[in-house]
């Protein structure tokens, strides 16, 4: 958690004195940090073990995590959609076709 307040602090501070667009890319970027840190928290309360959790491809609610499940092994990488702590949709919960049609819709 230091580690993120500090990345904050820092960038905060390079987007003083800079142009509208790079200020808005700025907010955008933090936006996203945001996002992606609120989807995690809510992934990680989803999982057996959130302590092993892996992210990746994350963009905003949606992405792919790897972690270890009751046996201590690792699952492999499914991807997610993270609304909120309680709508969580992971890759297995639905068919494969139910699960692409959402994430298209929302993901991309």
């Amino acid at each position: 958690m230091k580690k993120i307040l500090l990345v904050s602090l820092v960038v905060g501070l390079a987007g003083c004195g800079k142009s509208e667009a790079e200020k808005a890319k700025y907010e955008a970027e933090m936006k996203e940090l945001r996002y992606n840190q609120m989807a995690e928290g809510f992934v990680k309360s989803h999982l057996k073990d959130p302590d092993s959790a892996q992210f990746r491809g994350q963009q905003g609610f949606c992405g792919e995590v790897n972690s270890k499940n009751s046996f201590g092994a690792y699952t492999g990488f499914k991807k997610f959609i993270a609304a909120d702590k309680n709508m969580i949709v992971m890759e297995d919960d639905l068919s494969p076709q139910e699960f692409r049609k959402v994430w298209d819709g929302v993901c991309k």
